[in-house]
């Protein structure tokens, strides 16, 4: 069963991430959109998770600094648009 789900997680999460670089390689996302970084969040966890299941840590660990960028862009994005909303319009 383990196995089961450590294989759904891993395709699920590889399948987010190439998801997301297809949508920003076709133009439909910008790199620093929210749906771009939180779908390499979302996949670098996902297959982070899988791979920890399988106890492979390069795996895991790929997947965890895949994660962390995608997170940061996340942050930065969210903060970048609170500040543009609290700025006085000139």
């Amino acid at each position: 069963m383990d196995g089961l789900v450590a294989g759904i997680l891993g395709w699920m999460g590889t399948a987010g991430t190439f998801a997301a670089y297809l949508l920003l390689w076709r133009g439909r996302v910008a790199s620093t959109s929210i749906t771009y970084a939180a779908m390499n969040t979302v996949g670098g966890v996902l297959a982070g998770t899988a791979g920890a299941l399988y106890g492979a840590w390069p795996v895991v660990a790929s997947n965890t600094v895949w994660a962390a960028i995608g997170a940061h862009t996340l942050v930065m994005t969210l903060r970048a648009r609170a500040a543009r909303r609290q700025s006085p319009v000139l």
